[in-house]
């Protein structure tokens, strides 16, 4: 899906994959004009455990954003999978 501003927020909270342009090229998509872009790679993030006691979520957050910076995925799509 493709939209603009909050449009992209409430499309997240669906599921569904969006991408965000600028007003110029949602007006162009509007009017039925072919829009083409290149997507980025997909990078795996694999969840194996539940958290110990007394780590918080932004332990977790925190360390899960340090490990993709370490592994480079600026501008790629990550995709959280796993039992947990």
């Amino acid at each position: 899906v493709v939209g603009t501003d909050s449009h992209i927020t409430m499309i997240d909270g669906l599921g569904v994959a969006r991408w965000g342009v600028g007003g110029i090229e949602a007006e162009a998509a509007m009017l039925g004009q072919p829009m083409s872009m290149v997507l980025p790679g997909v990078v795996g993030f694999k969840l194996l455990c539940k958290l110990r006691d007394g780590v918080t979520a932004t332990n977790l957050v925190l360390t899960v954003t340090q490990m993709l910076r370490k592994h480079g995925v600026v501008g790629k799509f990550v995709e959280f999978y796993g039992k947990y």
